[in-house]
């Protein structure tokens, strides 16, 4: 953060405007007019935007976005079996064979009620707590020491007061071998207290800057922050018990010859014992958001049928889920032009009517934002799931029916195979085209980087530059959608079953069919903790709910 407090963007166009407000996601100070502008953005809306005032002299850095491996990347994933915070291309690198990698909006839910929240402040806590004891007893070791030497030096002079005249040289000797040990040992307690202030302020700095993103920061920062501090405390662990097993209490003492004789006055001994302050490291726990281990959904079972609205004539396409456990189902009938909202994946809350037909919807992960096709309109559509009201339109160019949507980026496909990448605010930024299928429905691997599409008896595998990976033969059109392995399910339309196949387009396997009654199945999606999954069945006139085992 910069030490003026003049407004960023504005001293960028030669402006100079005093700032009042900090966007920590943006990492820049804003004036009165652009915090405005700034707020009126809809990409914008979720950003922490707090006073400068509260800052006051804090001098705390947000913590890091970026990969420092891939420095033009967002950290946007937490592999749980390496316990590291990447990005996506280090996914696709490092990572491409774990099961366990958790979208960063995921793994940093609830990250301040979280056990390494609460780990990673009581052993700061902890070590500030011992580098105090040990900084008071170098200074204690410090003060003893002036007291001996006063108390020596007073029996020094005792002794001599009795050989006025022949003692002189070998007071002088004394007294300067005392000095020498002395400054020698000084010496090295000052070192020593240097370094216990260095490694205290490192830590009370970090506590500080944690104390400062727990209130102001946003929850990516905070876990991003927290699990820097993870090194930061083991090399202040391993710092202090350096530290530790360097320091001696050391003690002079002055044995008084009791049968002076001209040659001496007597000797200083030295007395070492180790330091009386010990530091035993807390047991870190590497917790972290996964309160259950991420394993493979090996089946499933039929729980329930939601409940619809019986007077509303049905062609249901596309299901979704919120990142507030809302249920989002498009229907398709030209005289309901409806999506219709389910409060906690289960009961009617509502319904948002459109100009013309939905066709699929898609959350744009870490906001409160989704977005609809329109493809009679050749359009795209924004809804903010909280206030459950639209926003605004934006033609994409082309009849559009799938879409799906990363925290960077929406992904919308359509007729002669044409898919077009979007930033969040639905400018255009690429069109590849695949063949002349029509795109009904599409899903993103952020991990690979992939697009999983779903044409009239296709499954396609597409990287984002347009290269196909590989191509499946499938029954008819049916949707799909990811596990956390990101592990493939698609529906069979004529076969009337529900597939699953590897990321790598391998080890295909049937998971539901008629026994489970499944019957033309159409969209699907899975609720936010992967314990159920819903499907659009009956040709789009009934959602079956099955619970993962």
């Amino acid at each position: 953060m910069a030490s003026t407090s003049l407004c960023d963007p504005c001293s960028e166009a030669d402006k100079s405007s005093t700032a009042t407000k900090y966007c920590s996601d943006c990492e820049e100070r804003l004036c009165t007019d652009c915090d405005e502008s700034h707020c009126r953005f809809k990409a914008f809306k979720s950003h922490h935007v707090i006073d400068l005032s509260s800052i006051g002299s804090n001098k705390c850095m947000p913590a890091m976005k970026n990969c420092n491996v891939h420095s033009e990347m967002l950290l946007d994933y937490y592999c749980t079996d390496h316990e590291i915070v990447c990005c996506r291309a280090c996914i696709s690198n490092e990572h491409r064979l774990c099961q366990n990698v958790l979208p960063l909006e995921l793994a940093s839910k609830d990250v301040k009620k979280s056990a390494l929240f609460n780990d990673v402040m009581e052993d700061m806590t902890h070590l500030i707590t011992t580098l105090n004891a040990l900084d008071n007893n170098r200074q204690s070791n410090f003060q003893s020491m002036e007291e001996s030497k006063s108390t020596i030096t007073k029996k020094i002079r005792a002794v001599k007061s009795k050989f006025l005249k022949q003692i002189d040289d070998l007071e002088r000797e004394l007294t300067t071998t005392l000095s020498s040990l002395q400054r020698k040992h000084e010496m090295e307690i000052n070192k020593q207290k240097q370094e216990i202030s260095q490694v205290l302020v490192n830590v009370i700095e970090n506590k500080n800057e944690m104390d400062f993103l727990r209130d102001h920061g946003s929850k990516n920062q905070l876990f991003i922050f927290l699990r820097q501090q993870v090194t930061n405390i083991h090399s202040a662990e391993a710092k202090i018990q350096q530290i530790v097993s360097d320091s001696q209490e050391f003690n002079i003492t002055f044995d008084e010859k009791k049968d002076v004789k001209l040659e001496s006055l007597g000797s200083l001994s030295e007395y070492v014992q180790p330091c009386q302050v010990q530091y035993k490291p807390k047991k870190f726990q590497q917790a972290q958001i996964k309160a259950e281990p991420m394993k493979n959904i090996l089946g499933f079972e039929k729980d329930t049928v939601l409940k619809l609205n019986t007077n509303v004539v049905k062609r249901l396409i596309c299901v979704s889920v919120t990142d507030n456990n809302k249920l989002f189902i498009t229907n398709a009938v030209p005289s309901n032009n409806k999506i219709y909202v389910y409060r906690d994946c289960e009961d009617y809350e509502t319904e948002i009517a459109f100009s013309s037909t939905p066709y699929c919807v898609a959350l744009i992960p870490g906001t409160d934002r989704a977005v609809i096709t329109l493809p009679n309109e050749n359009s795209i559509q924004f809804i903010n799931t909280t206030k459950m009201t639209k926003d605004n339109k934006v033609n994409v160019g082309f009849t559009c029916y799938g879409i799906t949507a990363g925290r960077d980026r929406i992904i919308v496909g359509g007729y002669d195979g044409i898919i077009k990448i979007l930033n969040t605010n639905g400018a255009i930024l690429k069109a590849t085209q695949h063949g002349s299928y029509c795109i009904c429905f599409i899903a993103y691997d952020g991990i690979h980087d992939h697009l999983i599409v779903r044409c009239y008896g296709k499954l396609l595998c597409i990287k984002l530059d347009g290269t196909l990976v590989y191509s499946k033969d499938v029954s008819g059109v049916a949707g799909l959608t990811l596990d956390r392995q990101r592990n493939i399910y698609f529906g069979g339309f004529s076969t009337h079953n529900i597939q699953r196949i590897s990321s790598d387009g391998d080890n295909c396997e049937e998971m539901l069919n008629k026994d489970n009654d499944i019957d033309h199945p159409l969209g699907m999606c899975f609720n936010n903790d992967f314990t159920k999954l819903f499907v659009i069945n009956n040709d789009g006139k009934s959602v079956c709910v099955y619970k993962c085992k």
